[in-house]
């Protein structure tokens, strides 16, 4: 994941601006089911080139950190923080091997856990979230929709292919989607159902009671 990430992370600045980023679909979705983290501390996960973490910061978060998997994701996302100083920190990191960086009010990842490369891969990441969190905290995450059908509506029109998407995908199966920027890439991720991602969840709470 993380190469394929380095390997577009300069063209990252054109999918922000694709149709499903836009407020009205992506960002209103999202925030809708974070609410208010004014005064809180946020740890936003698969961060990218920061444009949540940034939003986060905006919207009254005390304290903001970003990680990515992706070098050049975090590079980019430093470059914004020089230009205009947030006092948001960013990391390089597998979220599954994440060194401790504390304890959050609120843990947010938008497109994280559909990389887990296998039912193990997604257990530790959620661990480690978990881990995260101070009690009564929230996670919030916004992932590939495990129900998503070839044969529902067309999701060229806001921005994204998907590319030979079978009729009814495999766990792990592997996804492919190409993302129509100003110069278009493909990206790659893996199929899990809801009972797979649910599973890992629950039994990241339960391992840490």
């Amino acid at each position: 994941m993380a190469a394929q990430y380095d390997d577009i992370a300069v063209k990252l600045s054109d999918w922000d601006v694709l149709p499903v980023r836009s407020e009205s679909l992506e960002g209103h979705t999202f925030f809708k089911a974070l609410g208010s983290v004014k005064g809180q501390s946020v740890l936003d996960l698969a961060c990218g080139d920061g444009l949540y973490t940034r939003q986060l910061q905006a919207r009254g978060a005390q304290r903001v950190a970003g990680v990515d998997i992706s070098e050049e994701m975090i590079r980019v996302a430093r470059q914004h923080e020089a230009a205009q100083p947030l006092g948001i920190e960013y990391h390089v990191s597998d979220v599954a091997d994440m060194a401790p960086l504390g304890v959050f009010d609120c843990v947010t990842a938008v497109y994280l856990l559909h990389y887990a490369s296998s039912p193990e891969h997604l257990l530790r990441m959620c661990r480690n979230i978990h881990a995260h969190l101070k009690p009564g905290g929230r996670f919030v995450t916004y992932t590939f929709n495990p129900g998503f059908s070839a044969k529902g509506p067309n999701s060229t029109r806001y921005g994204i292919t998907m590319l030979d998407f079978p009729e009814s995908p495999g766990e792990g199966q592997g996804i492919s989607a190409e993302l129509h920027a100003k110069t278009p890439f493909t990206i790659h991720f893996s199929h899990w159902s809801r009972d797979t991602y649910e599973r890992a969840l629950r039994e990241a709470g339960e391992g840490a009671r």
